[in-house]
């Protein structure tokens, strides 16, 4: 499973400066219009490749059909092997349920010319087809070791040739589909051994750009992903089964309170063993109150909770207890929603950060939201309902 398309614009006769040497602007407008044309739509893995086969091999561009011919023996090979009983698979392999589009993450990039046209749709399309490809290899080889291994040697594949282009339409395409990859087949790659490629996406972009990605992006990156979160809470290996939610009987609305603790126990926050240690319902709830209660400052209010938070572990708690390789992201993501009732974001992050801040440090960038004021006191509130 290879990316022979984009690597052969970094090398190949697909190279910007190499292409039009070749084509002619009418024929590459061609090529652009029937290739649009044939994979519009639903398609099925075959046609997807027999439209790259057209656009490139038919033309005398690059040769794929041979990679993609490997790649269905393969999966014809595993599934033959099924029928017959001497595959390594098992009914207990790690079913996709959905895949995960990051369509829109980044702005558009504009495209002026009929080349353009055509290497960002080849671009585009091959992305698709490496995805398909891979959902395919999932329900034909049942085996979850086999997939986290092609998809590392993708992941290797990717991160060098983000890193080789200098065209930012190529960089931002393949971060998409690394993204896009990981999120997607999670599950399968988080019951793996320690992870040796990178899952943040803010550090993935930093890799090739030099520069963090911009706050619009990566909100709209964690809105994309909060699905992936919300199926984390249902399907991820979990040492503590999520509770079942009662519906609630009263209709009455639930106060701030309530609403925190509600998801909250989805993680199961009420047994986080500092808080299990108060002992009642009503002791859980006055911590609740005294974390969540407002304070002269927004910085002080989320400081504060922020700090609280840390004392009792929450965040490590999720990432032992529930979701294999969970992701500070994600927990800013969960915080950002919950605590500060912002639709998406990581603007918790920044509190988060500040809590371990040094006082004294007045120039650090997290010293003005105020958590590091609140790390004992949070401590002494504690023992103070614990005691009571």
């Amino acid at each position: 499973m290879t990316l022979s398309i984009i690597d052969s614009m970094l090398r190949g006769d697909l190279r910007r400066h190499i292409l039009p040497t070749l084509k002619t602007e009418k024929e590459i407008s061609l090529l652009w219009r029937d290739l649009k044309k044939a994979t519009q739509g639903d398609k099925s893995l075959m046609a997807i490749e027999q439209a790259l086969i057209a656009a490139v091999e038919t033309s005398g561009l690059l040769q794929v059909s041979a990679d993609y011919k490997d790649d269905r023996e393969m999966r014809q090979g595993a599934e033959e092997a099924m029928k017959q009983g001497i595959n390594f698979g098992s009914d207990d392999y790690t079913r996709i349920c959905e895949k995960i589009s990051l369509n829109g993450v980044f702005d558009p990039i504009p495209e002026t010319n009929p080349t353009d046209k055509f290497l960002h749709l080849l671009v585009k399309i091959e992305c698709r087809r490496t995805i398909e490809s891979l959902l395919m290899l999932v329900d034909s080889v049942r085996d979850d070791a086999v997939v986290r291994t092609y998809i590392r040697k993708l992941f290797s594949s990717i991160a060098i040739l983000c890193k080789e282009s200098k065209d930012i339409y190529i960089k931002e395409s393949l971060t998409q589909l690394y993204f896009e990859i990981y999120n997607t087949f999670r599950r399968v790659l988080e019951k793996g051994e320690v992870q040796s490629y990178e899952t943040d996406f803010e550090n993935f972009v930093f890799g090739w750009k030099g520069e963090f990605p911009d706050d619009g992006v990566l909100a709209k990156y964690n809105e994309m992903t909060q699905k992936v979160i919300s199926c984390d809470n249902q399907f991820y290996c979990s040492k503590n089964p999520l509770p079942e939610q009662s519906k609630s009987i009263n209709s009455a609305p639930k106060d701030k309170f309530e609403q925190f603790l509600d998801e909250a126990n989805k993680y199961t926050f009420s047994e986080i063993p500092k808080v299990k240690e108060l002992g009642t319902p009503q002791k859980i709830r006055q911590l609740v109150e005294c974390m969540l209660q407002e304070k002269e400052t927004i910085a002080d209010t989320f400081g504060h909770t922020a700090a609280m938070l840390e004392f009792l572990g929450f965040y490590k708690w999720i990432a032992n207890n529930h979701i294999c390789g969970y992701r500070l992201t994600q927990y800013d993501s969960w915080c950002t929603m919950n605590i500060m009732k912002k639709a998406c974001g990581t603007a918790f992050k920044h509190y988060r950060l500040s809590v371990t801040v040094d006082s004294s440090d007045k120039n650090n960038t997290s010293y003005k939201y105020l958590g590091w004021k609140y790390k004992d006191t949070v401590k002494e509130e504690y023992d103070k309902i614990l005691q009571s």
